[in-house]
């Protein structure tokens, strides 16, 4: 199964932050095919403190299969699963949601440190990936 690495662990790697999922990311480089997301990306340009730390982030993830994260069925999808949490009395980032309904309909697993995404695997069948 291919792997989606979000926002949240690529930015604890690149900062030396420590978690779990980054060390499970470091094990993964070279080892396994990962996938990165043309918002992962902005996201982590965006969560990085200076232009030499930017610099070598674009270089190192735009190495990895990319993959845009987007399009009138993707909305689609995603408001209802939106809607589907929203019922259950669940809240869900805009951008989480995207991102977790996108590995969903293409069967990728999702590495990530972000509690937001819980619900969609427990609720959704979004399949994560986790060291073990």
């Amino acid at each position: 199964m291919q792997i989606l690495v979000d926002s949240s662990v690529w930015i604890e790697y690149f900062t030396g932050a420590p978690s779990p999922e980054a060390d499970y990311l470091y094990r993964l480089l070279g080892q396994q095919p990962l996938v990165v997301a043309d918002v992962v990306i902005a996201e982590v340009l965006h969560g990085l403190p200076d232009e030499v730390h930017r610099r070598q982030a674009w270089d190192a993830l735009t190495k990895f299969w990319l993959v845009e994260v987007g399009g009138v069925n993707l909305a689609w999808f995603a408001a209802s699963n939106y809607h589907t949490l929203k019922a259950r009395g669940i809240r869900v980032r805009l951008d989480e949601c995207r991102l977790a309904t996108y590995c969903i309909n293409e069967r990728f697993a999702l590495l990530h440190s972000s509690p937001g995404y819980d619900p969609f695997e427990k609720h959704l069948g979004l399949t994560v990936a986790r060291a073990g």
